[in-house]
């Protein structure tokens, strides 16, 4: 899974915003002090990191994992066994092989992953019993790269040793013993039979990993890895951690370096629980200002508009967001402009988002305007409301924000439910396998 370089919608309330200085037909002095001003905006741009809080928290359902390596876990192929020493018993046990049926995600010690994985030991192809192994390793995170990576290796399993299922010595010699005709039964008694089938079972379980090393557990360690490539943004750390919460859940605490004046908040205990379907994204409201402000600083986007609002290499106003908790227009919207006679202009707004023909569409609401470093600056709120309420509608696709390679197979990431809640912006995200162009 990836964010793509993209930024978050409300960067685009700087554009439609800037717009209003044209259609008030503002009257502005000299009044304010560029020199001033200029400071100001770069005490803006020159603020550090904040504090080390999460700024965003991506939870990834073990169910919704395990959905995507079902298939290919179940492509790898048997593994043919050889039980020496069964004498006249040896026909009737058939063609012994192992196969991996399902791996299922178990939650671990501190920044650890569990790995369950179930295998069948057939007989002539039909199941006779089943065997499991269990491991726990450590996700990889690499920060320089921009991936985390969540898999086993075969050495990682040799000192586990494979479990069985209850009456595995007992089936085995059902299905060994059935096979033996009527008349000869005579001569071999069940109990012999059950106790080759036992001999038969400890020599596998003793065996298996030597056996199985080379021919069955790479293959079995590539289909069932899981990477994560990190949102292309300034990260400070990632922290991983397994939770049996919820059915069980991945969760990636990620920190940014960007000064964001908070991390998410711990969720009370009436809030919704997340999905156990879905990946859950919850990103801090300041966060994603800082986003926005760090996306401009890099060029990604436009950072200087026009009077009517259009981006312009050359444009008068430059925009910055902030965020600030609690408030009840939590959204800001700072426009500078050091051309004389210089403003700063600094306005509100509460924030929603919904998904609308699949787009995701940002709405500010009830805004007003905070503070104005300028000379006369008239009928502002009766245009903020005409301006918001009629262009503030803004919208970006839904296109994949992150990606997961499973297996090589790359994954698209669909947002399924967007809202913003407790001064975050919490996202569900839905995966589905890329199609291939014809």
């Amino acid at each position: 899974m990836k964010y793509q370089r993209t930024v978050p919608a409300t960067l685009r309330l700087a554009a439609p915003v800037a717009a209003l200085l044209s259609i008030a037909g503002l009257q502005i002095g000299c009044g304010a002090t560029c020199d001033r001003l200029e400071e100001d905006r770069e005490e803006f741009l020159a603020r550090k990191a904040a504090n080390a809080d999460t700024h965003v928290e991506v939870l990834i359902p073990f169910a919704v994992a395990e959905r995507l390596v079902e298939t290919q876990v179940k492509a790898v192929k048997p593994i043919e066994l050889k039980i020496p020493g069964l004498g006249q018993l040896d026909d009737y046990f058939g063609e012994l092989s192992i196969a991996p049926t399902r791996v299922e995600l178990k939650p671990a010690a501190a920044e650890h992953l569990g790995f369950h994985l179930d295998f069948e030991v057939r007989s002539d192809g039909k199941k006779a019993f089943a065997m499991y192994m269990e491991t726990e390793v450590r996700p990889e995170i690499d920060l320089a790269a921009g991936k985390v990576i969540f898999g086993f290796t075969p050495e990682a399993l040799e000192k586990a040793k494979p479990g069985i299922s209850k009456d595995a010595k007992k089936d085995l010699g059902g299905v060994i013993y059935s096979r033996i005709p009527g008349a000869a039964r005579l001569f071999i008694p069940r109990s012999v039979v059950d106790a080759a089938a036992g001999t038969a079972v400890e020599i596998l379980v003793s065996s298996f990993y030597a056996k199985a090393k080379e021919k069955m557990l790479p293959k079995l360690a590539e289909q069932s890895r899981f990477e994560l490539t990190l949102p292309d943004v300034p990260l400070a750390s990632v922290a991983v951690t397994s939770t049996a919460e919820g059915g069980g859940r991945l969760r990636l605490a990620m920190v940014t370096s960007l000064p964001a004046r908070a991390g998410i908040a711990e969720a009370p205990m009436d809030a919704p629980k997340p999905s156990e379907e879905r990946i859950t994204i919850r990103m801090s409201g300041s966060t994603v200002a800082e986003l926005a402000n760090w996306a401009m600083a890099k060029g990604l986007v436009p950072d200087r508009y026009d009077g009517k609002g259009k981006p312009k290499k050359d444009g008068e106003l430059r925009p910055g967001l902030d965020w600030v908790r609690g408030d009840e227009r939590p959204m800001k919207v700072v426009l500078w402009d050091l051309d004389k006679p210089c403003m700063r202009i600094t306005m509100s707004a509460k924030p929603s988002i919904r998904i609308v023909d699949e787009k995701l569409e940002i709405a500010a609401t009830d805004t007003e305007t905070d503070d104005v470093e300028a000379s006369a600056f008239t009928k502002v709120g009766v245009w903020f409301y005409i301006l918001w309420k009629d262009a503030m509608k803004l919208h970006q696709k839904t296109s994949a924000r992150m990606k997961m390679v499973v297996a090589g197979q790359e994954l698209e990431a669909v947002v399924e439910k967007a809202v913003v809640e407790r001064d975050e912006l919490v996202l569900e995200v839905s995966l589905s396998c890329r199609q291939s162009a014809p």
